[in-house]
């Protein structure tokens, strides 16, 4: 401001004491310029209406009312020069505010936001990357692989020019006077982030994401998803923005569900077990009430005259296969409990029913057994030891309708996969209509409760459902049990 003020009364005095012939008190724009320097709060106004006061009183001074056309000229472009300049001294102080209010709103939302966000200059960088390649290296990747020291090299040439405040929560910093310098500041050596960071600007990718860690200011590893936009003309490689996804909390929720995840699994496998526990009874007393079934059936053979030793033969061998089965529910009950903890696979479903109703099958000739199964993609997620253990309780139940031994049997098993689902179908008819009441559409009098809900326990641990109906016969019931496909195996 004294600068300005001493150059008016520089322009004042030459312009009044001296006889130059020339529009001296143009170079009162001068004064505007100096007074208008960015920072001032003063208007450029302030200080033109005292200069076009000084020219004229300066042009009074020296002519009076005796001034020729020349002279009235020269006052006349003086004037119009120190408006001109206001004018343009005030626009120009109008740009600069709104520049200065838009880099405000623009510091403020970059301030305020909750992703973290730093600048990088990686000219150093770019400059290092030419260098190797005009040195004939071909293979980017394997040289960078082969020279990690230089990887390291090339990390401390990365300038960090500007960060949020959210990056300087991020890295527990006070201040951005405080924020690191280098990217190797804060970046650990043994990330391999930075190394795929440099082939991409070698291949000018125009995004670069990827999971990595950084260190903080108290020496703490964090994890965190950047995000990086990156020039593809050659340009902007000063002011590289990255935006920063902490991943802390989203780390310690996976964390968490693995361990909820776990916990459930065990939950339900003290489930199965407890429904095991109690079902065993129910699992054990039907092949020993067919054993009681197949001797009284072999004694009444047995009595007649002359005796029927074949038929009563055939019997025995029955009640024989009975006792197996028995020992065989035994010795898979005592197989899961001992492994303590379930472990599921992929596992193809036909060949699985196949080898079920085979078993079953030679253990019970007197029962048909037609199998539709579709051979395509059909593998589920599971625990083999228990699906085998469903679906042969599913088909015994099924045989069970008869609620007699020496009765023909006829059960139908198909399977197709339907969308995300691998379905099972199960239709039993037999020759006598059985002894016991239809309890409901969802537990007909032939299945136990124990059996049925041991089934749902497990059909339920792998995602499954299961629906039991009497069917359009009378005689016999329709199972359909849903199990989710496995998608790793598509």
């Amino acid at each position: 401001m004294s600068l300005a003020a001493l150059t008016a009364a520089a322009v004042f005095v030459i312009d009044t004491f001296t006889r130059l012939q020339s529009a001296v008190a143009v170079l009162y724009a001068l004064v505007l310029l100096i007074a208008d320097d960015g920072t001032s709060r003063s208007r450029p106004s302030y200080w033109a209406y005292p200069c076009a006061a000084l020219a004229v009183i300066s042009f009074l001074i020296n002519h009076g009312g005796r001034a020729d056309t020349d002279e009235i000229l020269r006052l006349v472009a003086s004037l119009a020069a120190v408006t001109i300049a206001a004018l343009l001294l005030a626009r120009n102080r109008r740009l600069r505010e709104q520049v200065r209010a838009r880099d405000v709103r623009y510091e403020t939302i970059f301030n305020s936001l909750a992703l973290a966000i730093w600048e990088h200059d990686f000219t150093e960088v770019m400059a290092e990357l030419n260098a190797i390649e005009a040195g004939g290296v071909d293979d980017l990747e394997a040289y960078l692989r082969a020279n990690p020291g230089r990887v390291a090299h090339m990390c401390s040439l990365v300038r960090i020019t500007h960060a949020n405040d959210a990056a300087m929560r991020l890295l527990d910093l006070e201040g951005e006077a405080g924020f690191f310098e280098r990217l190797s500041d804060f970046l650990p050596e043994e990330d391999e982030s930075f190394l795929e960071g440099l082939l991409a600007l070698d291949r000018r990718s125009p995004t670069f994401e990827i999971e990595c860690q950084v260190r903080t200011a108290r020496g703490n590893l964090i994890p965190i998803f950047i995000t990086m936009r990156l020039p593809t003309d050659g340009n902007g490689y000063d002011r590289v923005c990255g935006s920063v996804l902490d991943l802390t909390e989203r780390k310690r929720m996976e964390r968490n569900l693995d361990v909820a995840r776990l916990e459930r699994d065990e939950a339900l496998h003290r489930a199965i077990i407890g429904g095991l526990s109690t079902s065993i009874s129910h699992e054990v007393s039907q092949p020993l009430s067919s054993i009681n079934a197949y001797l009284a059936a072999a004694g009444r053979w047995l009595d007649r005259r002359p005796p029927a030793v074949t038929e009563a033969r055939r019997v025995i061998g029955q009640a024989q296969h009975a006792g197996e089965d028995a020992a065989q529910v035994i010795a898979q009950v005592h197989e899961v409990v001992e492994r303590g903890r379930l472990e599921r696979s992929p596992i193809p479903f036909a060949p699985l029913i196949r080898r079920v109703s085979g078993a079953i099958r030679s253990r019970q000739p007197t029962a048909t057994i037609e199998l539709t199964l579709d051979d395509g993609n059909d593998h589920i997620l599971g625990e083999v030891q228990l699906l085998e253990r469903l679906v042969s309780s599913l088909i015994g139940g099924a045989l069970n309708a008869a609620h007699r031994p020496d009765e023909q049997r006829a059960i139908g098993i198909a399977s197709c996969a339907d969308g995300s689902y691998v379905r099972l179908n199960i239709t039993c008819s037999a020759t006598a209509e059985p002894a016991g009441p239809l309890v409901s559409d969802r537990q007909p009098a032939h299945l136990s409760a124990g059996s049925l809900g041991l089934c749902r326990a497990i059909a339920q641990f792998h995602g499954g459902s299961i629906r039991v109906t009497r069917n359009g016969a009378g005689t016999g019931i329709d199972i359909e049990l849903e199990l989710p496909r496995a998608c790793d195996t598509e």
